[in-house]
């Protein structure tokens, strides 16, 4: 009962720390275009929608890649 309560824990560990990723990693690209567009705000014309769907898109292809690393890992052990 002790070994099946671990791999349980394990996996809402791994679930959440999945989460918590992804949302430090949204909130990361934001930052970082928001900061871009205020720098070249002469030069480059950022909407709010655009900075809101690159920073979609750059969490998508993080947590993809973090998802390939985690089952690669899995199968290496």
């Amino acid at each position: 009962m002790d070994g099946s309560w671990q791999k349980r824990w394990d996996i809402i560990k791994e679930i959440l720390f999945f989460f918590l990723t992804t949302a430090f990693v949204f909130g990361w690209w934001m930052l970082v275009l928001l900061i871009l567009s205020f720098l070249t705000l002469s030069v480059l014309h950022f909407t709010i929608e655009g900075i809101v769907i690159a920073a979609v898109v750059g969490t998508v292809a993080y947590d993809i890649y973090y998802i390939v690393r985690k089952i690669r890992s899995i199968g290496n052990r």
